[in-house]
């Protein structure tokens, strides 16, 4: 009868620590949910507000890019180089 006793106890602090294993990895799953659901969020405000101001960083990409084009930096690394005429 003691065998029978301690093997039900047994299977009892299994599924004890079992279910709170699971209940932990629950609220984990939930907390992870929660802040992909925030990042998720955070991106689509961000791309929403790079669709309103697409113009207008068009506009400041080719003004820097034209800037830095005229830049004394920018002619002494990638100068053209003049063919000459044989």
């Amino acid at each position: 009868m003691g065998m029978l006793y301690e093997s039900l106890l047994q299977s009892q602090i299994f599924f004890f620590i079992s279910s709170v294993g699971f209940i932990i990895l629950g609220l984990l799953a939930v907390v992870l949910l929660l802040y992909f659901i925030r990042a998720m969020s955070t991106f689509n405000r961000i791309m929403d507000n790079m669709e309103k101001n697409i113009d207008k960083i068009g506009d400041t990409t080719k003004e820097m890019f034209g800037e830095m084009k005229d830049s004394f930096i920018f002619n002494f690394l990638f100068k053209k180089k003049k063919r000459r005429k044989d």
